[in-house]
């Protein structure tokens, strides 16, 4: 593992999406606590679905872990 894969962009191509896909997820899961259960994305009122977290935090998970491991193995 190099000391400067913080500065590498391929680091970020992959993080970027992680990023994203987290704080989707953290609207989803807060959307739970408010009335109706609905997120915003793209700035319209998604209403959610049983199927929608375990999907995004499978999602997550996934695109976190092609993050580490370039940094771990190819960095």
């Amino acid at each position: 593992m190099r000391a400067d894969w913080m500065s590498d962009p391929l680091f970020w191509v992959l993080a970027l999406p992680a990023l994203a896909a987290s704080g989707l997820l953290v609207q989803m899961v807060l959307s739970l606590f408010r009335c109706c259960a609905a997120f915003k994305l793209r700035g319209r009122a998604v209403q959610l679905k049983w199927w929608m977290i375990p999907v995004t935090a499978t999602t997550c998970a996934a695109l976190w872990l092609l993050a580490v491991l370039y940094v771990i193995l190819l960095a």
